[in-house]
C-alpha cells in the first residue's frame, strides 16, 4: 500500500487594504488528498484557517507567497499535525478497503 499526499491551497480571502499594506492574506481554505495508488482509493480532508494581523516587518507581498509558505501557515493553525491528518486519511482508506459497518439484513426476511 503506497499511500501519496498533497497539499492544495484552494484559494486565499484577502483584504483589498490593511494597515497600509494590499492584498492582506486573511483565510486559507486548503485541502489534503491521498491516494492509494494500489487500490486506486482516495480520501480527502478539507478545512478553513484564519491567518494573524500581518506584522509590517516580516509581510509577504502576496504575489510573492509560496505554497510551502501558505501550507505551513495552514498546519501551524491546526488543531492537528501533518502527521495526524495523513494517519486520518489513510485510516479513510482503510475503512473503503475493509469496511468496519456493513449493512446487511438476515437472510430470508
Amino acid at each position: 500500500m503506497a499511500i501519496t499526499y498533497e497539499w492544495l491551497i484552494e484559494t486565499i480571502d484577502t483584504a483589498k487594504s490593511e494597515d497600509g499594506m494590499s492584498d492582506v492574506a486573511k483565510q486559507v481554505h486548503w485541502r489534503m488528498n491521498a491516494h492509494d495508488d494500489t487500490d486506486d482509493l482516495s480520501a480527502t480532508a478539507y478545512g478553513s484557517v484564519g491567518l494573524d494581523a500581518p506584522d509590517a516587518d516580516s509581510f509577504v507581498a502576496f504575489d510573492a507567497l509560496t505554497k510551502d509558505q501558505v501550507v505551513a501557515w495552514v498546519i501551524d493553525k491546526l488543531d492537528m499535525s501533518e502527521a495526524d491528518i495523513q494517519a486520518a486519511l489513510a485510516q479513510r482508506i482503510a475503512d473503503d478497503r475493509d469496511p468496519p459497518v456493513v449493512q446487511k439484513l438476515p437472510t430470508g426476511w
